[in-house]
């Protein structure tokens, strides 16, 4: 959903370029069998920076499993980074909600139709209230008019799966361990909060997927900005786009101007 509501908009500034990529297990990239890490999935990222030479002035922006990933990344290389924006995502280990557990299962066991199967994932990652909703705005390249965000939530999914390729078993085992398996201390968090980057720490209200505690303790360790969704769930930067995006813009230009470094051009912007 990051290309409909923030890459294009991004672009359209015409001062950033921006990376989008699939992480290892999903859609075009390999899905080598095995249990991942975010740490190796960072690895990753950094090899692909490294292979478009983007060494410094990056702007890193990472949602759920990208923010696990950016945490290992702003740990492993803080100086290349001029800002790092950390959405609906946790340091410590996340412990599945017992919200997530019941869909999944269902999900995985016991729904047959694929429409049920569908509408119990949107009802996890969206809030009830904002599903109900009329759209306040059509962000698809489509003159399709949505009575609900439900709708446009679903038409959306659908497209973007036509698109893309369905992830395999082995791909989606290898990422769900790196997820459970993540983990950030305390005191690899001073050493980031050390290096000077700036962070924004992002969260909902109301997130069946990642916990909203997890983002006030990063919080305080980083002792970070801290902008609150109220009523929003997982998926925030389509829910509030708007917002989202002026957070987004706010948070790097903010950095840009406070910089010491002169050398603050060639801006860039990876996006997990």
């Amino acid at each position: 959903m990051w290309r409909l509501g923030q890459v294009k908009y991004i672009v359209g500034l015409n001062k950033y370029t921006v990376i989008i990529f699939d992480n290892r297990g999903m859609g075009f990239s390999d899905a080598p069998a095995g249990l991942y890490s975010t740490s190796q999935m960072a690895i990753d990222t950094l090899e692909l920076l490294d292979y478009f030479e983007w060494y410094k002035n990056v702007h890193l922006v990472g949602i759920s499993m990208g923010g696990m990933i950016s945490l290992e990344m702003a740990d492993a290389d803080p100086y290349r980074f001029k800002t790092l924006t950390l959405t609906s995502t946790t340091a410590r280990r996340n412990l599945p909600t017992w919200a997530a557990i019941s869909t999944l299962s269902k999900i995985a066991f016991y729904y047959r139709d694929p429409k049920d199967q569908l509408n119990a994932a949107i009802d996890l990652v969206y809030p009830k209230e904002w599903l109900q909703q009329k759209p306040s705005a059509n962000l698809s390249n489509t003159t399709k008019v949505f009575d609900t965000n439900r709708d446009y939530a679903i038409y959306e999914l659908i497209k973007h799966i036509k698109l893309s390729r369905r992830q395999t078993l082995v791909g989606n085992l290898g990422q769900t361990a790196a997820c459970l398996r993540h983990y950030v201390s305390d005191q690899r968090l001073q050493h980031i909060k050390s290096s000077g980057l700036p962070v924004m720490i992002i969260t909902g209200t109301f997130d069946n997927l990642v916990r909203p505690e997890y983002s006030y303790h990063m919080k305080e360790k980083l002792e970070a900005r801290f902008e609150l969704f109220e009523g929003s769930g997982h998926a925030i930067p389509e829910e509030q786009p708007e917002r989202y995006n002026r957070l987004l813009i706010d948070h790097f230009e903010s950095a840009v101007n406070n910089s010491n470094n002169s050398d603050s051009n060639g801006t860039r912007l990876a996006k997990l």
